[in-house]
This record gives structure tokens, C-alpha cells and sequence, in this order.
């Protein structure tokens, strides 16, 4: 009975231990890691430079506001010079996305790229809206919508409703560096 506890207690350690060393690739630690490289455009914006456009909307649309927590912009934008970096980065998403963790909502392909969209969480209460598109003419681009309890189809609701704060700094860097990647 001693041996049978001790083997049994040596199994749950080494189980606890592999769980807790998972070393699968994050889209957080992605992300953490791509923002210190030159060569990425990073944007963390928070959730209240979003604003209604019009305060009379339903409480379902306000509350699914509320859900968000904040939104993170990556990108890289490919020329002659970086195209190994692109392809590169393009497939390390791409291969964090394989991960079963994140269920694919859409997937949209164009002449020369694609978009998909995916979750983490359950239907009724996603954590992450993961969005990914990638151009092989113009790079490519990751957006993490975080927040608590977020529905898609109230988020897609919501997104006909809102508007940016014009005045947000954030916002102003944000654009300046959508508009470079034309």
C-alpha cells in the first residue's frame, strides 16, 4: 500500500508539473515578446476612448460596452527587406491559432491574403476576440478585443453604435500608423 501511495503521489507531481510547465506558445507572450521589436507597430488602447454615437441606445449595447477591458494592435508591415521576417511571424501566429483554445468564428479569404476571426472562452462569454489579416503585399495585422463575458453577436451590435474619441492620443498614433501601411 506505501509503494502504491508513493507511485501515485510521483504521477500527480509529474502531471502537476507538466501542466504547469506548458510551454505551448501564447498569443500573450506573442504579443509581449513582438512589442519590443522595431520592426512591429504596437498600440495598446483602453476602452474608454470608445464612445456611443448615440447616448439613446438600448442598455444591452451600453452593457456589452462594458465588457470590453481593452483592445491590443499589432502589426508588421512587410517590404523587399523584411519579407523572411512577415513569413516568419505570419506562420508563429498562425500556429497559435492551431491551438484548440482558440475556436475560429470566420474566416475570409482575399486575392492576396486572409482574415479570421477567433475566441477564447465559451459562446456565451468570450474573454478574447482574436482578429488576424494578413496581406502578402501589405503585412499583416493583430488585434486582441479583451474584456469579461463579451457575446458576439452583441459585440456586432454594438460595433454599428460606437465611434472613437477623436481626441485620444492613442487613437491619433493608431492612425498615423494605419496610414503608413497604405
Amino acid at each position: 500500500m506505501k509503494t502504491f501511495l508513493k507511485v501515485s503521489m510521483v504521477v500527480f507531481v509529474a502531471a502537476i508539473l507538466t501542466v504547469a510547465c506548458d510551454t505551448k506558445p501564447s498569443l500573450q507572450k506573442y504579443y509581449v515578446d513582438s512589442k519590443d521589436n522595431n520592426a512591429f507597430i504596437s498600440v495598446d488602447l483602453p476602452a474608454n476612448i470608445i464612445e456611443l454615437k448615440d447616448e439613446n441606445v438600448s442598455e444591452e449595447v451600453k452593457n456589452t460596452l462594458k465588457t470590453i477591458k481593452k483592445v491590443n494592435f499589432l502589426a508588421l508591415q512587410v517590404d523587399e527587406n523584411n519579407q523572411e521576417l512577415f513569413n516568419t511571424e505570419k506562420e508563429k501566429v498562425g500556429e497559435i491559432l492551431k491551438n484548440p483554445d482558440y475556436k475560429q468564428l470566420m474566416r475570409m479569404k482575399t486575392a492576396d491574403g486572409n482574415v479570421t476571426v477567433n475566441y477564447l472562452g465559451t459562446e456565451d462569454a468570450i474573454s478574447e476576440v482574436i482578429i488576424f489579416g494578413s496581406d502578402s503585399k501589405r503585412g499583416f495585422a493583430l488585434v486582441r478585443v479583451l474584456g469579461e463575458n463579451m457575446n458576439p453577436a452583441d459585440i456586432m451590435s454594438m460595433a454599428q453604435e460606437i465611434k472613437l474619441d477623436g481626441n485620444s492620443q492613442q487613437l491619433k498614433q493608431l492612425s498615423g500608423l494605419l496610414g503608413s501601411m497604405k
